[in-house]
């Protein structure tokens, strides 16, 4: 059972509500990869054994129902194997957000869609920024903002890739 703090609340406290995914259902957005090709390039695998090798370690991995647990271990392995950079994996093992009073994850065994929380998450920030000029001028921000779209682009690519049945990223064309 979640419990969301008010606002008074939340200005003694370091806890922090996980973030309210508005469509829990939305798989496709405008980061969807259709293509083996796209997801490979996207995560910058260049070998059939780097992709086989991948697939073999997603298996168990559901990118529209995972947990923050499960985030940070795929997170882990596609920042270890250089598919992502530092400030991605940040985005992968900060999950939905939750934390306690202690600024500590609280929840992090609670299943959630994570595409539709890297892409709500992306969208909410960009409007922030968008109606708060100067936060968008500060350091780091940019940078900040490109991690989630490159957070975005990998859950896709992920998603794609549980998604497939065939390992090969060849064109089986049929005429």
């Amino acid at each position: 059972m979640a419990v969301l703090l008010t606002a008074e609340q939340m200005r003694h406290t370091k806890a922090s509500n996980a973030f309210q995914i508005q469509h829990p259902e939305k798989v496709e957005n405008k980061y969807t990869i259709k293509e083996a090709s796209v997801a490979a390039d996207t995560l910058k695998l260049r070998e059939q054994e780097e992709i086989e090798s991948l697939k073999v370690f997603l298996k168990d991995y559901d990118m529209t129902s995972i947990s923050t647990d499960e985030l940070k271990k795929v997170g882990r392995r596609l920042y270890e194997s250089g598919m992502i950079d530092v400030n991605t994996f940040g985005i992968f093992i900060s999950g939905d957000g939750a934390s306690d009073a202690n600024g500590k994850q609280t929840d992090t065994h609670v299943k959630f869609n994570a595409i539709a929380l890297f892409d709500e998450k992306l969208e909410d920030y960009l409007a922030f920024v968008k109606s708060n000029p100067n936060v968008g001028r500060s350091m780091g921000i940019p940078e900040y903002i490109q991690s989630m779209v490159d957070a975005n682009h990998a859950i896709n690519a992920l998603a794609h890739f549980v998604n497939s049945s065939k390992n090969s990223l060849t064109l089986d064309e049929r005429v």
